[in-house]
């Protein structure tokens, strides 16, 4: 009787012991090798890789170039002053959707900006621009409309790309009328800020000096943009 007794309780200790997940328990099947392969896949696949992505990297050649009417004492009419940097940077990625990925940006070194006069130079960079605090202007380009997409391997191109602008510490949207082609090397392109930008827009002041009768408070940015294929 006691052996019975015995023998009733192991069996019930066992039952119990498997309801609730112990050592006899199944163990939980692994994951399928294809849900694996697809984590992995997910994981490795980027913007940048993804089909139809076509990345572009600015080359020697491009300039940014920057126009304000002036008048200055020494002369009859007003004329523009037209400041150029020839030191511009940078890479972008479009994607077959016509926006670009997040790490796309073209950078302007603003303390190359040079006119015909050297003073103006020095006076707009130390006073204007503060380039010694902000010594770079960056367009980090968000969404192409108008374009052929897939963009063709060559031919005539005309865009509205809008992005962020960031001049003299202030970001702003803004948007370029771009026209160009596109050739097998790369790009070839035009952009204007359109519309027109103002001094007081990115925090700056219109420069005042006894030479300069005036200033008009509408800035004119223009880049001359070459882009080679690929990374």
């Amino acid at each position: 009787m006691i052996l019975l007794r015995r023998f009733t309780a192991l069996v019930v200790a066992s039952v119990a012991l498997a309801a609730c997940g112990g050592a006899g328990a199944p163990a939980a099947p692994p994951p399928s090798p294809s849900a694996s392969s697809s984590a992995s896949s997910a994981t490795a696949t980027s913007p940048s890789t993804a089909p139809g992505a076509l990345t572009f990297t600015v080359a020697p050649g491009s300039k940014a170039v920057v126009r304000v009417t002036e008048q200055l004492a020494d002369l009859p009419s007003p004329t523009d002053a037209v400041l150029t940097s020839d030191k511009v940077s940078g890479a972008f990625t479009l994607l077959p959707d016509g926006t670009f990925t997040p790490d796309s940006k073209i950078t302007v070194d603003l303390n190359a900006l040079a006119s015909d006069r050297s003073q103006r130079d020095g006076f707009v960079k130390r006073n204007v621009l503060q380039t010694s605090t902000y010594p770079t202007a960056t367009f980090v380009p968000t969404k192409a409309t108008g374009l052929a997409l897939p963009l063709p391997a060559s031919g005539d191109l005309r865009s509205t790309i809008a992005g962020r602008l960031t001049v003299h510490g202030v970001t702003k949207d803004a948007t370029f009328d771009v026209t160009g082609t596109r050739t097998a090397s790369g790009l070839q392109v035009t952009a204007n800020a359109a519309p027109t930008l103002t001094f007081e827009t990115f925090g700056m002041s219109q420069p005042r000096v006894a030479v300069v009768l005036s200033v008009k408070d509408d800035i004119r940015l223009e880049v001359d943009l070459t882009a080679t294929s690929g990374t």
